[in-house]
């Protein structure tokens, strides 16, 4: 894989790791394109079951690398940014790419600044070391919220606890994440990636149909106020279990001896 991560099979988890300890895992348009792919590569592969996003040495993910140097499409010549890789439209939407991914778990090992922090919410599940900070400093940096997290963070903290945490641009503790429900779990810094394995392991056994149908269904009924339709968007989610259970139990013409 690309320089920028590190790309790793454990049983049925996919590992990619942030590889850009000296810039302190900051992204740049490499380092996303890189992950886009290795997301890619794992959804493709039929042995994996569950992913796992974390960082290399001290920090998560720091943010954007202000200091990258500028990359260049190479069929059109165009100036890349991150928001090409994570605003775009269908799997160029680092929403919609999350959304349709096989479980995602990110392990923040370090500090989770800006895009940092702002994109873990697209994550199925957001695990810590105990050592981890998560901040959202846009105001104060004469910026705004992005990678969805206008929509996202109030859909886990609440609305008032997100407005807080953009407004106020304080770094939270990993204690402080665990309690308001950013983090679901904590972990003493050395068990954080077992820990994540033993998670993804976890996921990896349950029957990968279920939870393709799950993870679809909340995302289409996130927000939806409509008691009927929020039914019958699961209705729909169980005639499409159902038909797929039956079309791989009907044999194949070579099965009938």
């Amino acid at each position: 894989m690309d320089e920028t991560i590190h790309y790793a099979h454990h049983g049925a988890v996919a590992v990619i790791t942030y590889d850009r300890p000296a810039r302190r895992n900051a992204w740049n348009v490499e380092c996303v394109r890189a992950v886009i792919a290795a997301i890619g590569m794992a959804n493709d592969d039929p042995a994996i079951g569950a992913i796992i996003l974390t960082g290399r040495g001290d920090a998560f993910c720091a943010g954007v690398d202000l200091k990258s140097p500028s990359a260049l499409d190479p069929v059109t010549g165009r100036r890349l940014t991150l928001a090409t890789f994570t605003m775009g439209e269908g799997e160029r939407n680092w929403i919609t790419l999350l959304a349709r991914s096989k479980p995602v778990i990110a392990a923040v090992n370090g500090a989770a600044v800006g895009i940092g922090a702002t994109h873990i919410l697209a994550a199925d599940m957001r695990i810590a070391a105990r050592s981890a900070t998560f901040s959202f400093p846009f105001l104060k940096r004469g910026m705004m919220p992005e990678c969805g997290s206008s929509a996202l963070l109030p859909r886990i903290v609440g609305s008032g606890r997100a407005m807080d945490l953009f407004l106020r641009g304080d770094t939270l503790s990993a204690q402080e994440a665990l309690d308001i429900g950013l983090v679901t779990a904590l972990h003493d810094d050395l068990d954080l990636l077992p820990a994540a394995l033993a998670l993804g392991q976890q996921i990896a056994a349950l029957p990968s149909l279920q939870v393709r149908l799950t993870k679809s269904t909340m995302s289409s009924n996130a927000g939806i106020d409509d008691a009927d339709k929020i039914m019958q968007t699961e209705s729909d989610a169980f005639l499409n279990m159902f038909r797929a259970q039956r079309a791989a139990a009907v044999p194949t013409s070579g099965d009938n001896g």
